[in-house]
């Protein structure tokens, strides 16, 4: 009798750890390259679904889904969701990836895009992403944001046309009908973020 209490106890510590894990704070603070200031992620609180998309002006992989993402925002856009872009390669001036840089890149995308730099790395670090390209997809909730979706865009970076899933789709289709996410996770591929 005791062994069972202690494994039930033990299954619900674990799964209130791994809900922690996944709890996004409201207060968590994003640097808009475009206004040269300083939002928190909460202003995104009226939004469906948020999608962060980790980028980088030079990684090739990043280069290849700057149109599938650009494609994907604009299908979703009706739909309440907001797609952001992060730059956490802000250290190395040599790489042209400063704020200057990031500037004349936001500069060619469309004008509804919110571009950020993750200055020193606080977001990329609480949000545990390694790579770029690499997304997480969140929802409002009353006590912050929920992690639904952290991982690769989709199942080919090299080729659009060999695409047989796409996560950021798959997952967005789920929390706007409801659904429970049917892939939580899915190893990105890309550039170590630096």
């Amino acid at each position: 009798m005791n062994r069972k209490l202690i494994l039930t106890l033990a299954a619900l510590l674990a799964s209130a750890h791994c809900y922690c894990q996944n709890l996004i704070s409201k207060d968590l603070r994003l640097y808009n390259v475009k206004t040269d200031s300083e939002i928190s992620i909460n202003h995104f609180n009226s939004h469906s679904a948020v999608v962060m998309v980790f980028t980088s002006i030079n990684c090739p992989y990043a280069k290849l889904y700057k149109d599938r993402v650009a494609a994907l925002s604009q299908q979703y856009i009706d739909q309440n969701v907001r797609f952001v872009f992060v730059n956490a390669n802000t250290t190395d001036p040599s790489r042209k990836e400063t704020i200057a840089h990031m500037k004349e890149e936001v500069s060619s995308m469309h004008k509804d895009v919110h571009y950020f730099a993750d200055k020193n790395h606080s977001v990329r670090k609480s949000l545990n992403v390694e790579k770029n390209p690499e997304v997480i997809i969140l929802t409002p909730s009353s006590q912050g944001f929920q992690k639904v979706y952290q991982g690769a865009i989709d199942d080919s970076p090299q080729s659009e046309s060999l695409v047989k899933k796409n996560y950021i789709e798959m997952t967005l289709n789920n929390v706007l009908s409801n659904q429970a996410v049917s892939i939580a996770y899915q190893k990105p591929i890309g550039c170590r973020i630096k």
